[in-house]
């Protein structure tokens, strides 16, 4: 109790000190909540699809070139759409900006077009309205937005289905409000979603089918098909797309991205020894500073 007296007479003998240890702890634990999120939302918890250890990419590569990671172009996702027999479904996404307008001043979005089986075979279901379907990938301009969208532009109203929106001049109507997105798949600020996977602003037809890449293949492994398996499928798929198209050079190969418990094995045990020790960092900063 008397040391308690102490600290206080000698707290308040230098305000100036006390608020800035104050500011400090503040913003310590602050920082340490927003890292202790993104960490546990990168490596600890993985991802919070349905069935995650049966999802993968599939990505192009040249090792020729030294070329990893390579997106896919429109002929080569329908090839290995069509042609495949270890996947339960096939999806691709691209990146896009959007600006939205008609509603005050104009407000810049992140979010993409994705075919209308992505978010179905990753398991994200709306929790209003619907989902994609097949024929919107070629027609009707609708969107799908998050729960934070919603809130921050529409006020949570429940009679948002319906509604328009008008992107980069375009009037879309929304179909559907998703959850929150985890930020290690999607990015932070990713809010909204179009249809029309196969119709990127500034590539014209004549170079779409060409083969210019821009899209991020996922797939959903079969029922009982490995990783291994399905990999060892891959090039006699490549192959054939190769003599449709004797123009591209990249092999191709499929790569696990994390689920539910990681990148497994070893690796994953390294990511979250890592990952432990970066958000213990700045805890043991500001706790240093403060004193």
């Amino acid at each position: 109790m008397n040391d308690l007296r102490f600290a206080l007479r000698q707290l308040r003998k230098s305000p100036g000190f006390t608020a800035l240890a104050v500011i400090t702890l503040a913003l310590g634990i602050g920082m340490n909540t927003a890292i202790f999120s993104l960490i546990q939302d990168l490596f600890l918890r993985g991802l919070p699809f349905s069935e995650p250890e049966r999802i993968v990419r599939i990505y192009g590569e040249s090792k020729e070139r030294d070329l990893k990671q390579m997106p896919s172009s429109v002929p080569k996702f329908w090839h290995y759409r069509d042609g495949q027999t270890v996947f339960s479904s096939i999806a691709a996404d691209w990146g896009n900006g959007f600006i939205m307008t008609g509603s005050g001043e104009p407000v810049q979005l992140l979010g993409g077009n994705v075919t209308a089986n992505f978010f179905e075979l990753l398991g994200i279901h709306p929790i209003l309205g619907r989902n994609f379907l097949p024929e919107e990938e070629s027609k009707g301009d609708v969107v799908m937005v998050t729960e934070s969208f919603w809130r921050k532009h529409f006020n949570s109203d429940p009679t948002i289905l319906g509604r328009t929106v008008t992107l980069n001049g375009v009037p879309n109507t929304i179909i559907g409000v998703l959850p929150n997105l985890p930020i290690s798949w999607f990015g932070r600020d990713s809010e909204i979603f179009a249809n029309k996977p196969f119709e990127p602003s500034g590539i014209t037809k004549e170079r779409l089918m060409r083969g210019v890449s821009f899209m991020r293949v996922t797939a959903q492994l079969k029922p009982g098909v490995s990783i291994s398996q399905a990999q060892a499928a891959m090039p006699a798929l490549f192959q054939s797309y190769k003599e449709q198209h004797p123009e591209t050079a990249l092999q191709y190969s499929v790569i696990t991205d994390r689920g539910r418990k990681g990148c497994g094995g070893d690796r994953n045990r390294q990511r979250r020894r890592r990952s432990r020790a970066i958000s213990a960092s700045p805890s043991l900063g500001f706790l240093g500073r403060a004193q």
